[in-house]
């Protein structure tokens, strides 16, 4: 006659989480979830790295925008120069 083993050691393929199950039963007797390499250090680190990059491109966007609107600035202090040019239209008409 075959003896059973009083306790099984299983692997859930999913999440890979150490089950100990009774072989007469079938019934899940403990389970230990798989340990984390994950530490509030690591967290934080992250964070950080994120709040970094964030500002780069933060400060990158200002400078783009405020460039930007120099240039417009400029383009519009063109126009108010040319506007004197275009204030009366020469008619034809009025040559005569």
């Amino acid at each position: 006659m075959v003896k059973l083993p009083q306790r099984l050691e299983i692997v859930c393929p999913s999440c890979q989480s150490i089950l100990t199950v009774d072989p007469r039963t079938g019934l899940v007797l403990h389970s230990e979830d798989k340990k984390s390499g994950y530490s509030f250090e690591k967290a934080l680190e992250q964070v950080q790295e994120r709040k970094a990059k964030a500002d780069e491109l933060f400060d990158k966007a200002f400078q783009e925008e405020k460039k930007r609107q120099s240039n417009l600035e400029e383009k519009f202090r063109e126009a108010l120069k040319s506007k004197d040019e275009l204030d009366e239209p020469s008619r034809p008409w009025d040559l005569d």
